[in-house]
């Protein structure tokens, strides 16, 4: 039976024109020049008109009244389609799998909403080696997921999350297989068009410099969701950076990051850029918050350096990514990539950069399913508010 197809909000449809202008990949917006109202030589005047005074009270009224009119039109129009938060955060099968109760989806609903997370990435599956994507027979509670979240959080932004290995295999990675390429971008199509995600959140490890087979990937996804829906990509950190001073993880090859020019690549067909900014290595706080402040600067100035050179309007969306999970041996120190650090270097990074800081749309946490209230008040206090 064929579903009958929901009507854009504006916010929506201006998203999409954005992204449409985006993907022309390159094509600047021709220049119009319009030119000002003149007001005639010599200057004009209004011919004054009195009105009986019995008239003069009605129409004061009938302005008065009108005037009501248009202020709850506009006051609907805006309740009926709010701007949502730019900040992010990942969850995980506790929503998407395990059919969580009412209560429950309200309580996350109002804690996203209390500390302005709009932007929602919600568990989906794996590609396995295969060829074939996990947990298919969890499908259908993703689903439901879908419907009732947004019917509790009108406003978000809910992407479906789809993780891709692409683990060098006899010497190159999986992306260049055409058929896998296929298959992730007929999925991304089956969870926009048929499961109404506002999108997808494609989260490729490894990825390396200038990969062009990534690019064809992000590509057709790209064509398989339509400009309706948005590509969302989390990309990795330049993980160790050639900049004098700016620490380096002691235990990544260096090299290990993306050119400038392959950053603006993806930015040109992703609509919403998501720095994986941890895991790191890195063994204190200060030296992690200088390197997330160095991720900051290199994304955002790649960005508006895009715009600038190739007079391309730089709407795609740049987020940080944040740590809020557990520590991992040898890449992961708690008491070293936390919120309090990740959101000193974010905000050191921001500030080092100036104009160019308005690139940076907001942060994204990982992961909600391992977050304490303590991790909620420090993004509440130090970032949301």
């Amino acid at each position: 039976m064929e579903e009958t197809p929901q009507s854009e909000s504006p916010r929506q449809k201006t998203r999409a024109r954005e992204r449409h202008e985006r993907r022309k990949y390159g094509m600047a917006s021709p220049s119009v020049n319009v030119p000002r109202q003149l007001k005639p030589a010599g200057g004009f005047t209004m011919p004054e008109v009195r009105l009986p005074a019995n008239r003069l009270v009605l129409y004061s009224v009938a302005a008065a009244i009108f005037l009501v009119v248009v202020i709850m039109l506009i006051g609907r129009l805006k309740n009926d389609d709010p701007e949502s938060s730019p900040n992010a955060i990942w969850i995980g099968t506790q929503w998407t799998y395990d059919s969580p109760d009412d209560a429950a989806l309200a309580g996350l609903v109002e804690k996203l909403r209390d500390h302005q997370v709009g932007i929602v990435y919600a568990w989906v599956g794996l590609l396995q080696s295969n060829n074939t994507w996990s947990d298919t027979t969890k499908l259908e509670s993703v689903r439901s997921f879908v419907s009732r979240f947004k019917t509790l959080y009108p406003e978000v932004r809910l992407y479906g999350w789809l993780s891709i290995d692409a683990q060098p295999v006899d010497g190159s990675t999986r992306l260049s297989d055409v058929n896998m390429q296929q298959i992730v971008a007929d999925f991304s199509q089956r969870m926009t068009a048929e499961f109404k995600f506002d999108g997808v959140m494609l989260n490729v490890v490894p990825v390396f410099d200038n990969d062009d087979n990534y690019l064809a990937l992000l590509r057709k996804v790209q064509t398989s969701i339509g400009e309706a829906a948005s590509l969302s990509v989390a990309v990795p950190p330049d993980w160790t950076p050639t900049d004098a001073g700016i620490p380096m993880p002691p235990r990544i090859e260096p090299g290990t990051i993306w050119a400038e020019a392959y950053k603006q690549r993806v930015a040109l067909i992703a609509d919403q850029v998501v720095v994986t900014a941890y895991n790191s290595g890195i063994s204190t706080s200060a030296d992690y918050a200088g390197w997330m402040a160095y991720q900051v600067k290199s994304f955002a100035m790649a960005l508006a350096g895009l715009q600038m050179t190739s007079g391309v309007r730089a709407s795609t969306e740049l987020l940080i990514g944040v740590p809020a999970y557990d520590t991992q041996p040898l890449t992961h120190d708690t008491n070293v990539e936390n919120i309090p650090s990740a959101i000193t270097g974010i905000e050191n990074g921001l500030a080092e950069i100036g104009e160019d800081a308005r690139f940076v749309s907001g942060v994204a946490i990982y992961f909600e399913s391992q977050m304490n209230d303590d991790d909620w008040s420090q993004i509440k206090n130090l970032w949301a508010n």
